[in-house]
């Protein structure tokens, strides 16, 4: 009876979330996936359109069965963000400068368990074509090693919530999602070793990015954990799902019939945990089973070694596609790069003001030049500067940014379009058709063309701003437009001749 109910305490231990080992590797990716879509409505739209977007890519790279990636290796500044409650928790730069080592041995296929690929599965596996560098250059311009390091009150934090990336939670914030890849490192609760988000975030997201839980980064000597999972293949498997990949065995845990969307994976029922031996065969899909060797899978650390040809290519295409804003990052190489915006609309009626707002990345500049076409000034040395826009057109910026050792230009042709203060019709007189054009900030509903009967000869339902209505097979002589818009209803004689 003693012994029956001491297995019973050892069995209910063991059950106990947190107070064990790690059995097994947890990701929480679609368990914050859940989290977003609450904190985030719409979330699920902008990734679907993610996705699309990757897909076109592919399409659009695709020769027959081929698919082209870039050429050359593409660069990611990664910035660590250390969140610390406990000085074992504030791990070593040598530790991260480890991490990123694995990831770039992983990324280029460099890493040298590459020979523990099986034969069979040796002809699919290859180089990503991604490194990953420390950011040298911080969103302000100044120096930095890549590397935050926050202490906070914070014991653990959880893939429920965006704690660990708030400030105000006792967490750090995210640097440009635009231009660097944000890990966040800490004491993860539950047993969970790490989540991401996937592609399809907004630009201006503070949540984009991977956790990691601080015992996973790097490899040994420098990862000092003695766990399964002290190889830095974490990091390997969740920047993984930030470029776009699924589990290897899709999105259900026990199942046949969902997929990671990718041809080249074999169809795999369920995660393989710990490091599995010989071929476990599930879903027909024998002889060479389940690909457990998959980055993509729940393997131990030791045991992965690959992503496949068909995961690189989908990585390449989120790359090239929804997170294409990256590669144009100049973090890594201290380097300047000219960006600007415009903080009200670039439509705009004759003499609006239109607030124009640096945006460059890089070093920091110390000089600005602004060249406006059309505009009042024509140029401007603020580095924010206001310009009155006084005659209709269409008009192209340009900004210089320098300081003593580099400049950078960014020009955007037909930036600013000015419009009439009252509504346009044209040509006068008319023939094949006429064109009605409001005024920025008007949008017509309906425009009817009546003869001087009173009788409606065109009718046109209009949702923007400008309608052309076709007036061939009209006879010559004169006409009346009704116009309807978001500032109610005019009418004006119009003339057509053949």
């Amino acid at each position: 009876m003693r012994f029956c109910a001491l297995l019973w305490f050892v069995l209910l231990f063991a059950a106990m979330p947190g107070l064990g080992q790690h059995k097994g590797r947890t990701c929480a990716t679609e368990l914050y996936q859940e989290t977003l879509e609450q904190l985030q409505p719409g979330i699920k739209l902008q990734q679907q359109q993610a996705k699309e977007a990757a897909q076109q890519y592919l399409s659009q790279k695709r020769q027959g069965k081929e698919i082209r990636k870039a050429t050359g290796p593409v660069s990611i500044p990664v910035v660590f963000h250390v969140v610390y409650n406990t000085p074992e928790q504030n791990i070593s730069d040598e530790q991260i400068y480890s991490q990123l080592a694995v990831l770039n041995a992983d990324f280029r296929r460099t890493n040298t368990d590459k020979v523990n690929t099986p034969a069979h599965f040796a002809s699919f596996a290859g180089d990503a074509g991604i490194e990953f560098c420390l950011a040298s250059t911080a969103p302000d311009g100044s120096v930095t090693n890549g590397i935050t390091r926050t202490q906070t009150s914070s014991i653990t934090f959880s893939a429920n919530n965006n704690n660990i990336k708030r400030e105000d939670r006792g967490g750090a914030p995210a640097w440009d999602q635009t231009q660097y890849l944000n890990i966040w490192v800490g004491n993860i609760s539950n047993d969970i070793l790490g989540w991401a988000t996937f592609p399809g975030m907004s630009s201006s997201s503070q949540y984009d990015g991977v956790v990691l839980f601080y015992k996973t980064v790097g490899e040994p000597p420098y990862n000092p954990f003695p766990t399964q999972f002290n190889k830095g293949r974490t990091a390997t498997h969740e920047i993984g799902h930030w470029l776009g990949l699924q589990h290897i065995w899709g999105t259900s845990n026990e199942s046949c019939s969902d997929s990671d969307f990718i041809d080249d994976t074999p169809n795999q029922y369920a995660p393989n945990y710990d490091c599995p031996t010989g071929t476990i065969v599930s879903c027909e899909n024998g002889p060479y089973g389940d690909m457990w060797q998959n980055y993509m899978d729940y393997s131990d650390d030791a045991c992965m070694n690959l992503f496949t040809n068909g995961q690189i290519a989908y990585m390449q295409a989120v790359l090239h596609s929804s997170r294409s804003d990256i590669l144009t990052s100049v973090a890594c190489n201290g380097g300047l790069l000219a960006r600007f915006e415009a903080e009200t609309d670039t439509l705009i009626q004759a003499g609006e003001k239109v607030q124009f707002r640096d945006k460059s990345i890089g070093v920091k500049p110390n000089s600005w030049l602004w060249e406006f076409e059309g505009g009042t000034p024509a140029t401007s040395t603020e580095r924010n500067p206001t310009v009155t826009y006084k005659k209709p057109g269409i008009y192209k910026v340009s900004l210089t940014i320098a300081n003593s050792q580099m400049s950078s230009t960014e020009t955007q042709e037909q930036y600013i379009e000015v419009t009439p203060n009252d509504l346009t019709v044209y040509p006068v007189p008319a023939s094949d058709y006429i064109i009605i054009e409001q005024p920025a900030h008007v949008t017509l509903r309906q425009v009817e063309l009546l003869n001087r009967l009173g009788q409606v000869m065109l009718s046109q339902q209009v949702t923007s701003r400008k309608a052309e209505l076709k007036t061939t097979g009209l006879p010559s002589g004169l006409y009346f437009l009704r116009i309807s818009s978001s500032e109610g209803v005019i009418t004006r004689k119009v003339t057509i001749i053949k």
